[in-house]
């Protein structure tokens, strides 16, 4: 049985409070710059990140269906370039859930590795990993089985995408951490239905990211997460997890849909449990890039 990591600090806070960078993102945007830029609007990767630090990705390939299901590989390939422009040495690590899985035939079948080998990337696959058990101080958990990759890992980076979901009312940046627990444990963990969104916090207890990326382009407002697609067009980055799920709680609240998210923030099982267990706040403050609205290009006519 192993400890909890020490609690990473987030290194983008002004004044107190965490900052959360929203970037508008059309079509023809160059994404990498778009992720690039919402960096910068936080003071920058190298604030939480420096030159040779090992990073690892975690994205979302919790089943083989489309964004926002699964994690945009675009976006992933963003995400690489931004860490590695920076000097950082990158892996990508992943489990998926046990209805779609197993996780190799998922990441083959969303063709993630030939965009790893692309940039030299490595893919570990947390089915194959060691399992860990690490003690934490949780209300419904006092211990997780976990893999040893991302525990051990020197610097993480979460790449997220939004969603609603039937039980956890949303899916973001806390929700990632369903992915790394043991696929032995998950059934139980969504068997009482109206827990599920107070446990999700829990799952953080054993560590926490350096930087959170989430596309939020394209997603659903069903609670499903299924159904017609609505476009907020935008990317989110945060180093705090509550602040920036908070963040895209909103821009989903900003489309019509049946789903879960008519209430106030501060009573959302996640949001609600992670600030009981200190880890962020939804008190936190935007910072917002302007779109592009009309052509650069001015008349000589």
């Amino acid at each position: 049985m192993v400890q909890p990591r020490e609690r990473t600090t987030n290194a983008y806070v002004d004044q107190g409070k965490p900052l959360v960078a929203k970037v508008p993102h059309f079509n023809a945007d160059y994404l990498p710059d778009t992720v690039a830029q919402a960096a910068a609007m936080l003071g920058g990767v190298g604030k939480s990140i420096a030159p040779g630090d090992k990073v690892l990705i975690k994205p979302n390939f919790n089943c083989r269906y489309a964004m926002p299901l699964s994690t945009d590989l675009a976006f992933l390939a963003a995400v690489i370039e931004l860490l590695q422009d920076h000097g950082a040495k990158v892996t990508v690590a992943e489990s998926s859930g046990k209805a779609d899985g197993p996780t190799a035939d998922v990441v083959r079948d969303l063709k993630v590795l030939p965009v790893l080998h692309r940039y030299a990337v490595p893919f570990i696959n947390f089915d194959e990993d060691q399992w860990i058990e690490v003690e934490i101080p949780g209300t419904y958990f006092k211990k997780l089985r976990v893999p040893r990759s991302i525990y051990e890992a020197e610097k993480r980076v979460y790449s997220a995408n939004i969603r609603c979901h039937s039980s956890a009312r949303y899916t973001a940046s806390l929700k990632l951490s369903v992915g790394w627990i043991d696929p032995e444990y998950r059934g139980a963990f969504h068997e009482e239905k109206p827990l599920v969104e107070v446990k999700i916090p829990e799952l953080n207890l054993g560590w926490q990211p350096n930087l959170v990326l989430v596309d939020a382009r394209r997603t659903t407002t069903s609670r499903y997460g299924r159904g017609p697609y609505v476009y907020p067009n935008v990317v989110l980055a945060s180093g705090d997890m509550l602040a920036v799920d908070a963040e895209a709680v909103k821009t989903l609240q900003g489309f019509p849909g049946d789903n879960l998210l008519d209430i106030p923030l501060e009573e959302m099982g996640q949001l609600a449990a992670g600030m009981r267990y200190g880890l962020g706040s939804i008190d936190y403050t935007l910072l917002e890039a302007p779109g592009h609205r009309e052509t650069d290009q001015k008349s000589v006519f």
